[in-house]
């Protein structure tokens, strides 16, 4: 079972600066993942650019899908995370982080959702979370620990993944490290950095996992979105 990660930043082709929804799809295509979790997805609206991203993807690819939307840009036109997926989709929701009541990082706040589904992966139940992590510290500690109420419910095996922008040594994922295994800790070369992607120096997106055995996982180190995406393979155990 094939699982990748990317931040698309709304199908902009970071090369030529302008949407190429094709690009994405050969781009995933080329990876030829079972489950993409994709991050920074808009959906259809009045403002220009704004068109139904996900079923474009899904389209062009052949796969199901879901949008999970975190909020409406101008409030009218919808942003979030998305996936796509091989496998049947036997439940999907959207799952709102809450805000935080205290905002101390002005002007970097942004409400943000956990995309949750139960996909059907070759007659095995998997959970899959999919999200995108705030800027400010707040709405990353309110991310986690949603996300740790959700995988605390169940003991389903699940992937975890998306843009959390946080370094690994940042102490609010502390949670999800203890609870779940990083594929970057079973990878021969693992940690490379993703973020930009013209000249990465951090890294900031992730898999998680728990109850599969990880086989391999690669960074994808083309210049296509201004972050990198990860693909691993797993086993269940």
């Amino acid at each position: 079972m094939k699982v990748m990660t990317f931040n698309i930043q709304h199908c902009l082709d970071y090369q030529h600066k302008k949407i190429d929804i094709g690009l994405f799809v050969d781009s995933i295509k080329e990876c030829n993942p079972d489950i993409c979790g994709l991050n920074e997805v808009r959906g259809d609206g009045p403002i220009d650019g704004y068109t139904d991203q996900t079923n474009a993807l899904g389209d062009g690819l052949g796969y199901n899908r879901y949008f999970a939307e975190a909020i409406k840009v101008g409030g009218t036109s919808p942003y979030g995370n998305a996936f796509v997926t091989k496998y049947a989709v036997k439940s999907a929701e959207t799952v709102a982080v809450p805000d935080p009541i205290f905002k101390f990082d002005i002007g970097k706040y942004e409400s943000r959702c956990i995309l949750k589904a139960v996909v059907d992966a070759d007659g095995k139940e998997l959970l899959v979370l999919v999200c995108h992590m705030g800027l400010a510290l707040g709405e990353r500690k309110n991310a986690v620990r949603e996300i740790c109420r959700i995988i605390d419910s169940t003991d389903m095996p699940l992937v975890l993944m998306g843009d959390f922008n946080a370094t690994p040594e940042s102490t609010e994922l502390n949670p999800l490290f203890e609870r779940l295994e990083d594929t970057d800790s079973v990878a021969t070369v693992g940690g490379k950095n993703t973020f930009p992607s013209y000249k990465p120096n951090i890294k900031i997106d992730y898999i998680f996992f728990r109850g599969l055995t990880c086989k391999n996982v690669i960074t994808v180190e083309k210049v296509i979105s201004d972050h990198f995406p990860i693909i691993a393979e797993f086993d269940f155990v």
